[in-house]
């Protein structure tokens, strides 16, 4: 034979042998939308908004003996073009080992909390106004202040996981966080900032989950649990969280937030209709800050979906005497790659 032709033939079996080891994808969403915004105080607008567009590589590598190691980089992309000079945001990046012990990564990735218990009422598509979130996000935050509004903390940097796994539907997560300069570090340094425990299980249509979080640095802990059931077309999930602070953590004072919500889902055809529904209790002489979701979602494929959102928020801030309500209306459109 050709030398040639084995030296071609020799090339390409181990191009396919190292294919067949290690993986890279490319994936995205793009998400945009206009939202109309009306507060009780204030002027009324309309706005073309990004909707948490994200675009992400993500891979793995077979190392043998069911070891693999993994690695995820993800961005968020401002797809409206208001980027203030920088037109990505970090999501994701975390890198790690998967085997039959589990999962271990390092960097910043979904927080434990949310994995198991925030991702049960996370359903609604528009995200360009954060006081929209349904209940959960509200106590996501990680910080200790008391403002009702939506924290943003679903993904945590600086952490070390590790996830069990799954048991006949059981698994569980643990993680630390760890970041050198400290939450507050000319006040509340400390070697590890903050702990994550959290535990789920499903079964058919049935989910639920429950987590645990002490954060050493900002001087609190916080307890989480949720459930979720589908049955038919049909699906509901409620989620709970509350927080106790450490004496005068907030403001000068002790207080201890906490907040519920629940959701619902119908699907007939190609439509998802939605309602959502929490409240969140200051544990002050402010009234609870409540926010109801309505929802209309059409598919145009598996990949490309419409939707039609209305939110309603009342009693939003901390302060009785200036608390205020607004009310959104969101029309976008999304697409995953």
């Amino acid at each position: 034979m050709d030398k040639k032709l084995i030296a071609l033939a020799v090339a390409g079996a181990l191009a396919a042998t190292a294919a067949a080891h290690a993986e890279t994808t490319l994936y995205g969403s793009a998400r945009a939308g206009v939202t109309y915004t009306d507060p009780d105080k204030g002027k009324s607008n309309w706005d073309v908004k990004n909707e948490s567009s994200r675009l992400g590589v993500k891979g793995s590598e077979d190392l043998g003996g069911g070891l693999k190691a993994i690695y995820t980089y993800e961005f968020g992309v401002n797809i409206d073009g208001n980027s203030s000079g920088n037109p990505f945001n970090q999501r994701l990046s975390y890198l790690g080992l998967t085997g039959g012990f589990g999962t271990v990564q390092l960097g910043r990735m979904w927080s434990a909390p949310y994995l198991f218990v925030g991702r049960l009422t996370d359903v609604f598509n528009s995200s360009s106004a954060l006081d929209t979130s349904i209940g959960w996000n509200r106590l996501s935050s990680l910080t200790n202040d008391n403002t009702g509004t939506s924290g943003g903390g679903d993904r945590v940097s600086d952490v070390l996981a590790y996830i069990t796994p799954n048991f006949s539907g059981f698994q569980a997560a643990g993680a630390v966080v760890m970041n050198g300069n400290g939450q507050n570090s000319s006040t509340n340094r400390e070697d590890i900032d903050a702990y994550d425990i959290a535990a789920g299980y499903t079964l058919g249509g049935f989910e639920v989950g429950a987590s645990y979080r002490d954060f050493k640095a900002l001087d609190y802990t916080q307890w989480t649990a949720g459930a979720g059931y589908k049955f038919a077309d049909f699906r509901v999930a409620a989620t709970y969280s509350a927080r106790d602070n450490g004496s005068d953590n907030v403001n000068g004072s002790e207080v201890d937030p906490s907040v519920w919500d629940v959701i619902g889902e119908y699907t007939f055809g190609n439509n998802v209709v939605r309602a959502g529904y929490s409240s969140y209790d200051h544990d002050t002489k402010a009234d609870d800050t409540d926010v109801w979701k309505l929802g209309y979602q059409y598919n145009l494929s598996k990949r490309t979906r419409l939707w039609v959102e209305y939110a309603d928020q009342t009693n939003a801030g901390a302060d009785k005497a200036t608390q205020y309500d607004t009310s959104w209306l969101s029309i976008g459109m999304r697409h995953d790659f």
